[in-house]
């Protein structure tokens, strides 16, 4: 049986002015009977009659700081227009497509642009799972497997994407199989 707050706030001063006033074997057998009777760790009462417990406050404990969400909304843009590519794919896309976005978004300061450049393929992934999950897509990291084949192996027939794949055949660069909305 734990202490409910009511008896918590009524009785605790209690216990913590008689705690306070024992000797050290006095003190052992008060914890012993807290103990006993509401299943608390010894080293919770020690604290519990010492009065050391911080008062919650209903605020969020601090974490690590989130470093990437200020180049959140650029990696979303561009990750959406490459198609959702899987991040060991994203972060030379990023890279590359890096100043086209600037060209048209407007300039990143120089820590986005150093974060984006230096941002590993897992937390590139582990962001876009995020965004994903909020856009309600389901399987959008199947495209990093899916290959797309015109006729035969190296013969491209009356597509739309000739332009794009020619490029990219010559070492342009990776390029998605959409237009791109940068240029």
């Amino acid at each position: 049986m734990n202490m409910s707050k009511e008896l918590k706030r009524d009785w605790l001063p209690k216990l913590q002015a008689r705690y306070a006033r024992r000797n050290r074997e006095g003190k052992s057998r008060m914890l012993d009977e807290l103990c006993e009777d509401y299943h608390y760790e010894r080293k919770y009462a020690i604290k519990l009659l010492r009065g050391g417990l911080p008062v919650p406050t209903g605020r969020a404990h601090p974490g690590p700081e989130r470093k990437y969400q200020v180049v959140e909304p650029v990696v979303r843009q561009i990750w959406l227009t490459a198609e959702q590519p899987c991040g060991k794919r994203l972060a030379p896309v990023l890279r590359q497509w890096l100043p086209y976005y600037e060209e048209r978004y407007g300039q990143l300061s120089g820590r986005q642009r150093n974060l984006i450049r230096h941002i590993s393929p897992a937390t590139l992934d582990r962001r876009c799972r995020r965004i994903n999950s909020h856009s309600g897509g389901g399987g959008a990291f199947a495209l990093c497997f899916a290959g797309v084949r015109f006729g035969q192996w190296g013969r491209v027939s009356q597509s739309p994407f000739v332009g794009l794949y020619e490029r990219a055949q010559r070492g342009g660069g990776i390029y998605p199989l959409t237009p791109l909305p940068f240029r």
